[in-house]
């Protein structure tokens, strides 16, 4: 803004030859960035064509957890490796705090890759390529890519997402033969197992039911808070924790309670009721787990003892 008032009729005054001369180097300049951006977008396939579908979150979540089931070969800090088979989808789910699966992809093959988010928007940014996305919920992204160089990517969530945000760290292999899966502990990676049987609870001994907790805990994404090697920095370590006397908040009013089964069954259906005094400010989301489910993590928390 002008501190003096302009002279009256500047507006009508002719435009001197050296206005109108930088008038037209702007325009030619803007003409030519305009048509650079067509063709480094067609030719210098920099900017992916975009090829979105409107989903639920409900929806990506099942799509996402039966790629995982059948793709999985192992588990890396609680989060799935899978090792798809060339030109074929794969799934990447953005949940708070965490990328899901962990993706062993063969150089110079093709992959249709499927983005969406669990709860809000975060940031996928491609480590150290720099490639760059949103992530929503409610829409499932499709980016067609052929890595053309092995190694291994990280990706970053460059979107503020709330107080887990700076852990929220992926990954991506890329090797151009099984041997290189020993430069990143994957070696026992190679070949995706056959689907888990599906057995019913009455008839499993307390070792498989712990098995199968654990493959819950993998799938549906408590390893994003709750870690399983003593640490706790967004919520209470599961190492240690059955059977434990832990403060909570009740009400407002701090009491203790030891971690049985029922305290656990309780926590996840309604994980606001008992707070873990230390963790208020880190809400944890009611997950959809059936009955089952909850039972099987009851068991896999029971043998993780110090």
């Amino acid at each position: 803004m002008s501190l003096l008032k302009p002279e009256e009729g500047w507006y009508y005054k002719k435009v001197s030859k050296d206005e109108k001369m930088w008038m037209l180097i702007a325009l030619v300049l803007c003409i030519m960035m305009f048509i650079w951006m067509v063709l480094w977008h067609v030719y210098g396939k920099q900017n992916p064509s975009s090829l979105t579908y409107r989903t639920s979150t409900t929806e990506f979540g099942k799509l996402s957890s039966a790629y995982i089931k059948q793709n999985m070969v192992g588990s890396d800090n609680g989060v799935p490796v899978v090792r798809p088979q060339p030109n074929t989808d794969v799934f990447l789910l953005a949940e708070m705090w965490r990328w899901s699966p962990v993706m062993i992809l063969q150089k110079d093959q093709a992959y249709k890759m499927h983005i969406s988010s669990r709860d809000v928007v975060h940031g996928l940014s491609i480590q150290p390529v720099n490639m760059n996305f949103q992530v929503y919920p409610g829409y499932d992204y499709v980016l067609e890519f052929k890595p053309t160089e092995a190694g291994e990517y990280k990706i970053v969530c460059n979107e503020f997402c709330g107080i887990g945000h700076h852990t929220m760290i992926g990954k991506i292999v890329v090797i151009e033969k099984d041997e290189d899966l020993k430069l990143y502990g994957y070696e026992n990676f190679k070949k995706a197992p056959d689907p888990v049987a599906t057995f019913k609870k009455e008839a499993m001994s307390e070792t498989e039911m712990a098995l199968q907790g654990e493959q819950v805990y993998t799938l549906k994404g408590c390893a994003a808070c709750h870690k399983i090697d003593g640490t706790s920095q967004l919520a209470p370590s599961w190492k240690g924790l059955f059977g434990k006397d832990e403060k909570v908040l009740v009400d407002g009013k701090e009491i203790m309670v030891s971690v049985d089964e029922s305290y656990i069954i309780e926590s996840i259906k309604d994980p606001t009721k008992k707070v873990t005094v230390g963790f208020e400010k880190t809400p944890m989301p009611v997950f959809p787990l059936t009955d089952e489910e909850i039972d099987f993590l009851v068991a896999y928390i029971k043998t993780l003892k110090n």
